[in-house]
């Protein structure tokens, strides 16, 4: 793939791999992939400001969730489904997103899955949750 350096991009475009026995491997069949940063915002209003609401950004989250279907297989697929039952630090697993134009953002994070089957004529899923740990790295494009 050619290195994107101005314009749009498809998601379709981005690689989104996992990291299994220490190299980051792709992901079979991720159809989409949601990702969010929450602000933690605490307000106040001060006498001193004449009642005007003062605010300062305190903290940050980062989750998201993925849909996808189940592909035996694929090493990164079946990673992933190999957290299904798990909770504590196996339930734990790194990331990492390639964009088009080079930047990557890698991070940790629990894994809940939460399909198994479906209707009798679909494919099955492989879906789930993902609940940051710590801040994510983003390296921006050289």
């Amino acid at each position: 793939m050619a290195k994107l350096t101005a314009g749009q991009f498809a998601v379709s475009e981005c690689i989104f791999k996992v990291k299994v026995q220490n190299s980051y491997v792709t992901i079979a069949d991720i159809e989409e992939i949601g990702l969010s940063i929450e602000n933690d915002t605490k307000k106040w209003y001060s006498i001193t400001d004449g009642g005007w609401q003062n605010a300062l950004l305190t903290g940050k989250a980062f989750s998201g969730s993925f849909k996808g279907k189940r592909t035996l297989g694929d090493a990164g697929n079946d990673y992933i489904d190999s957290l299904r039952l798990n909770i504590g630090k196996a339930a734990e697993a790194d990331f990492k997103i390639e964009f088009p134009n080079g930047a990557t953002l890698e991070f940790t994070a629990i894994v809940g899955l939460n399909d198994i089957l479906g209707e009798a004529t679909d494919v099955v899923p492989l879906s789930g949750d993902l609940t940051g740990k710590g801040k994510p790295k983003f390296t921006p494009a050289s």
